[in-house]
């Protein structure tokens, strides 16, 4: 930064020959609104802390009000605002280097005067006059987020007024600030800034006294900011990291997404020691499954993550991620669940089995395969159905339909389908729910009538149970893997393909009536 700041000073020393030369004394307009006062007499007395990092505001100025929450608060949109600055300079803010040894002999109610400030840096002055200005600059090289709070003596009302300069014409234009009514009332400016020149001033509204501030800026996660209230709360997508910093010990990041339906989401944050985290109130309803896996309602959600203790870093980033596992359907009785994270399938259905769901979508049995063929050597007619009709219930434990052996150990579970020769969807390679049903009655049928050389391939069967293949995106059945005709009996080259990475969890059921979880305050 002093390298950078060292070559603007020369630039700025070559092409303005414009002084200030007290050009911003002005009275309050016809509105009462303040306009920047003139210079005035004597030398502030200001102090910059050695080695200063997270001190607090109050420890620096015993006699500053105490720091209230300030992000409780919507942005403060500058009641008393200048309608327009007319400033200009001929110098920019001094090296860091030279500050300390002009403080008694520099008096900063001028811009050209003005201090130069660094991430971290704790300043205490005062304000000698009424309307006084205070002048403070930094430069920034890339897109910042940059924060100031400000407090004063409870005698004292200052605000605090954010300037960018143009450096074609050496005018500084207003572009933001804070100024709250109030004697002792703090103020807090927080934005994100394009790289440039800034300055800001402490401009005395009424009274006169000691003010102290804090100055953070940083360029992590710039891209999320300012988020500080809900009414600023960054949307942010699922399964993706956010990278965020607490880059001041006052500040807040809130987090938003909205749901239109439940689903199961698993949320984390990663890096956040010393920091707290949660959703606070206001959010919509979310039971915890098991830790930070949890049945989200539909409806918009706010996450807040901020300093426990007044720790913080413009350098250390924590990560929080939402990722989605999948949606659910909006049955208040389906509430067990089997539930695939790396797969993402979650099966869902009621405590007898007799509704149940994939993703959210109802579950369609239903197949059918009908061909009719005959050559020379025989003939064949394929005649299968699957019928989708009431009372077939899914297997949920494994002591269910003991009779049939060759159901005994599948239990809703998960495959990664890679083909079936005769599926009942185009898909392949993808993962699909793998879940058993079995009914009172038949439910699925099996007419196959083969004569001459394919005679062999003769089947009559009438089925009430089988194990089929569904798709989690629409429900559907994909392919039946058991009792499959073409797989499991005919003669041919017809064949299945899949394999298990991944297996399901079972929580029978999710939700036994306790409290959601509790917000975040």
């Amino acid at each position: 930064m002093l390298k950078n700041l060292k070559k603007l000073l020369a630039f700025t020393m070559i092409f303005c020959m414009i002084l200030l030369n007290n050009a911003y004394a002005f009275a309050d307009d016809e509105n009462g609104v303040p306009v920047v006062p003139a210079t005035v007499d004597g030398i502030q007395s200001v102090m910059i802390p050695e080695n200063q990092s997270s001190m607090d505001v109050q420890e620096i100025y015993k006699e500053i009000a105490p720091i209230e929450n300030i992000n409780d608060r919507e942005p403060n949109i500058m009641e008393r605002k200048y309608s327009e600055s007319n400033e200009t300079v001929s110098s920019l803010p001094g090296e860091r280097s030279s500050v300390k040894s002009v403080l008694a002999e520099t008096d900063n109610t001028n811009p050209n005067n003005a201090y130069i400030v660094e991430n971290g840096d704790i300043f205490q002055g005062s304000i000698l006059t009424s309307n006084e200005m205070r002048w403070y600059g930094f430069i920034l090289n890339e897109k910042s987020t940059v924060s100031v709070l400000l407090q004063m003596v409870s005698n004292l009302d200052a605000d605090l007024y954010m300037f960018q300069l143009d450096t074609s014409t050496y005018n500084l234009g207003l572009i933001g600030g804070s100024a709250n009514a109030g004697n002792g009332v703090q103020e807090w400016y927080n934005d994100v800034l394009e790289a440039g020149i800034y300055y800001f001033a402490v401009s005395g509204y009424t009274g006169v006294g000691d003010f102290a501030f804090a100055f953070y800026n940083s360029t992590r996660d710039v891209n999320y900011e300012v988020n500080g209230s809900i009414a600023t709360a960054t949307s942010i997508p699922f399964d993706t990291n956010i990278e965020g910093v607490i880059d001041s010990p006052y500040d807040n990041d809130i987090y938003k997404f909205t749901i239109t339906q439940p689903m199961v989401i698993r949320y984390s944050i990663t890096g956040a020691n010393g920091y707290e985290s949660g959703f606070l109130a206001g959010s919509a309803t979310a039971y915890s499954i098991s830790g930070n896996l949890a049945k989200f309602s539909a409806g918009t959600y706010y996450f807040m993550v901020h300093s426990l203790n007044g720790d913080y870093s413009a350098d250390q980033p924590y990560t929080v991620k939402f990722n989605k596992i999948a949606d659910l359907a909006n049955d208040s009785s389906a509430t067990y669940l089997a539930i695939s994270e790396g797969a993402k399938i979650v099966f869902q259905t009621d405590a007898n089995g007799v509704n149940y769901y994939v993703n959210g979508n109802p579950i369609d049995l239903s197949y059918s395969y009908y061909v009719n063929a005959s050559n020379s050597a025989g003939s064949q007619v394929y005649d299968i159905t699957m019928t989708q009709k009431s009372g077939i219930v899914a297997k949920i434990y494994q002591s269910q339909y003991a009779e049939y052996p060759e159901m005994q150990q599948i239990i809703p579970d998960t495959v990664y389908y890679l083909r079936g020769s005769k599926s009942n969807m185009p898909i392949k390679n993808k993962h699909l729910l793998e879940l058993s049903v079995s009914s009172a009655s038949n439910f699925y049928n099996i007419n196959c009538f083969c004569s001459g050389a394919y005679s062999a391939n003769n089947l009559h069967l009438n089925m009430n149970y089988a194990t089929v293949l569904i798709d989690p995106d629409t429900g559907n059945l994909v392919d039946i893997e058991f009792f499959n005709y073409f797989y499991d009996y005919a003669e041919g080259s017809n064949s299945m393909m899949f394999t298990r990475p991944y297996s399901m969890k079972y929580y029978y059921p999710y939700y036994n009536g306790e409290e959601p979880f509790p917000p975040y305050n």
